[in-house]
């Protein structure tokens, strides 16, 4: 067993000089010179976008999807599949250094988890056919969604853990609808997840976390799957290519993300979050791309948010000058 133990610290290393030894042998679809010239906004992406896979519940689509739309101006479809595809890199490496530091992963949950993906990930790919423009509205809703969550999720910490009834049926359900939020817009099954994992099941939100990258790239790995032996013609050049140049970004940048996860305080942690989503909704507000009557649904969404937020944090502290009233 010590011996298994010991031999764990070297799986990721093993995998990323497997992964780097594969990207030089293999036949690339352009030269390198070219690879880097034409998609070297991929590559660019990824170097903060891997980073928040592998340390927050977001995923590597909450960077790559709103950059590559807004800054770089890619095509939604294209940007959803590429956020899709790397990563199986970034949060499949990301694993696997959460797994060869032997970081808490509940395995016991996830058993629930994955089977949702393999059924809801081929269907929901198939059948879900947004326009860019909603596609763009979705993401941003999806995010204000989550930054709701965490906001929730952040109250709750102090909760003591308890065993949920009919969880394995929960966690099935929650891995549905993540899956398909994955297939739909690129990420997701992560976020609800932590929703359960952190608001329902009460885990802190450093030992959720590694749980919820397992899951994002057990997702991805069953997308890519799909797209390499089924429908390979849904991937144009621009997320082929885009792959190959910002494939060793994601390997290292998502476990150095990892790392940071483990040393970091819970703090530190929800306020990178919450500049993550600030950045999204501020920039899909401002986005001339994007049809006026959808930012103003989302600005409307994010002031909404906003005015719950508050009346939640004037109804707490109420209770508590009424508490400590009648203590006194």
């Amino acid at each position: 067993m010590k011996l298994i133990k010991n031999k764990r610290i070297w799986l990721y290393p093993f995998a990323l000089i497997g992964l780097i030894s594969f990207w030089l042998i293999a036949d690339k679809p352009m030269a390198l010179s070219q690879l880097y010239y034409e998609y070297w906004a991929a590559s660019a992406t990824m170097v903060f976008g891997s980073f928040v896979a592998g340390v927050t519940p977001l995923g590597g689509g909450a960077v790559a999807f709103p950059v590559l739309t807004k800054v770089f101006n890619v095509n939604a479809i294209d940007a959803k599949y590429f956020s899709l595809t790397i990563q199986t890199i970034g949060m499949g490496f990301a694993s696997l250094f959460l797994i060869s530091r032997r970081v808490k992963i509940h395995w016991e949950l996830l058993v629930y988890c994955f089977p949702a993906a393999i059924i809801v990930l081929p269907f929901a790919l198939e059948q879900t056919s947004l326009s860019a423009q909603w596609l763009r509205f979705a993401f941003s809703e999806f995010i204000l969604i989550t930054a709701w969550v965490l906001w929730l999720c952040n109250h709750s910490l102090h909760a003591r853990q308890h065993s949920l009834k009919f969880k394995p049926l929960i966690l099935f359900a929650t891995a549905l609808l993540g899956s398909f939020l994955s297939a739909s817009i690129g990420s997701g099954s992560d976020v609800v997840l932590f929703f359960i994992l952190v608001y329902v099941l009460k885990y802190p939100i450093k030992e959720a976390i590694p749980s919820t990258v397992v899951l994002m790239a057990f997702n991805a790995i069953c997308a890519s799957i799909w797209f390499v032996f089924i429908n390979p013609i849904a991937l144009s050049d621009f997320v082929i290519n885009s792959w190959w140049a910002a494939c060793l970004v994601a390997a290292i940048g998502a476990p150095l993300g990892a790392f940071m996860l483990t040393v970091l305080k819970e703090h530190f942690l929800r306020r990178l979050i919450y500049v993550v989503i600030s950045i999204e909704l501020i920039s899909t507000v401002f986005n001339h791309n994007l049809a006026i009557e959808l930012r103003y649904a989302v600005a409307a969404s994010t002031c909404l948010l906003l005015l719950a937020i508050a009346h939640k944090r004037l109804f707490h502290k109420a209770k508590q000058i009424e508490h400590q009233a009648e203590l006194d």
